[in-house]
């Protein structure tokens, strides 16, 4: 039955299906003046496919015990997954509870607890599928690159609200681009924004957003732990139409760590490399915060717990950290936190010889964890026609 309904969806849509699929999930929410009724996103993958409505159920997938559960998903979920959604989750709460009685920008406490979030949200952004994708979530927590620049004239409108009107249930239907942890960053570093008072709009903004944040750690994390969780480990079920045979999962997880890396690649150090005659510094990732490298340096801890956690054995393992090792070395040696030396030549040419370590990690991953798990890299919205 599952075979005719995908032969089916064939035929009516035109698309032939290969494996797990990548789409960018539609955003409920959007700007309501100017040019910035459009936010896209950045093209990232959803992997998999995506069935109607969220993957953030409690509900049980039928034939769970009478089937075997693959041992390397099993464990990549309990060993890596969950306990870094907890953490997240755990940073985030932590966050709003700070928020709240150390609202301004030029609090320490607040300052440190919003940095803790982004460590721990680059230990769980390589997770492109299910409840993180689903209702464009990601978006919602780190909407980044923000190629348009909606977000300093969607913060603006924001902050000029009545405090009283800015609640993390109004957050719900507001722009990403006011959402989420580059929201705050801008709120809490960005010159234009930062020198607000407490009973500011941008004070209520601060405490609407973190809470709003708090709230999707917590249901991507409740997604894993329990729906998604046993859909992933049940492929081939009557009734999962997500994941159709024993070897999608695996995929989906490998797909989505390929992806992340290939972010790096062409968004965190392509973006502000831009091209030779026309640098982009400015378009570094957490620029205003000084952390572009250390967050690159936290994506790259995030794709090692992942890639380590899919190896099936020994001796895969071992060659995947000494690769991340060599490019988390090469990484360390760059003395610019914030790319700024991709104007200079030199500078240039250290930045460019980062990201060539990283395509160098790219090319080992793909030639050992993919042969070792039996798969290879799924299709995804970046990859053209």
């Amino acid at each position: 039955m599952r075979l005719l309904c995908r032969l089916a969806c064939t035929a009516l849509t035109g698309v032939v299906l290969l494996g797990p699929t990548f789409g960018t999930p539609a955003l409920a929410q959007s700007d309501t003046a100017q040019s910035d009724t459009a936010e896209t996103p950045p093209p990232v993958a959803s992997i998999a496919r995506e069935p109607s409505g969220d993957s953030t159920g409690d509900a049980g997938m039928a034939g769970t015990a009478a089937q075997d559960v693959d041992p390397v998903v099993d464990h990549v979920i309990e060993a890596v997954i969950l306990p870094h959604l907890d953490a997240f989750a755990r940073s985030t709460a932590a966050l709003a509870r700070t928020a709240e009685t150390e609202c301004l920008a030029s609090s320490e406490p607040l300052r440190a607890a919003w940095a803790q979030a982004v460590d721990d949200w680059l230990m769980i952004e390589d997770y492109r599928l299910g409840p993180l994708e689903d209702q464009g979530r990601r978006y919602a927590i780190a909407y980044w690159p923000d190629a348009q620049g909606h977000r300093p004239r969607a913060l603006a409108r924001l902050i000029a609200t009545a405090p009283a009107k800015i609640t993390a249930r109004s957050m719900t239907t507001a722009p990403v681009s006011v959402r989420g942890l580059y929201a705050i960053e801008s709120l809490l570093f960005d010159p234009r924004f930062s020198n607000y008072t407490a009973n500011s709009g941008a004070c209520a903004a601060v405490r609407a957003i973190s809470a709003d944040l708090a709230d999707l750690a917590d249901i991507v994390r409740d997604g894993w732990a329990g729906n998604f969780g046993t859909t992933m480990r049940t492929p081939g079920a009557p009734d999962n139409t997500r994941f159709l045979d024993a070897s999608e999962p695996r995929q989906a997880l490998y797909t989505a760590l390929i992806s992340s890396l290939g972010f790096d690649i062409n968004e965190r150090l392509g973006g502000p490399l831009g091209t030779f005659d026309t640098p982009r510094p400015k378009q570094a990732e957490s620029r205003l915060a000084g952390r572009s490298v250390a967050n690159l340096l936290g994506a790259l801890d995030g794709h090692e717990a992942l890639a380590l956690g899919l190896a099936p054995d020994d001796r895969t393992r071992e060659t995947l950290a000494t690769s991340f090792a060599n490019a988390r070395a090469e990484l360390e040696a760059l003395d610019d936190p914030i790319l700024a030396g991709v104007a200079d030549p030199m500078g240039r040419f250290r930045v460019e010889s980062v990201q060539s370590s990283l395509m160098q990690l790219e090319r080992e991953i793909e030639a050992t964890l993919g042969p070792a798990l039996g798969v290879s890299m799924g299709l995804n919205s970046m990859d053209g026609d």
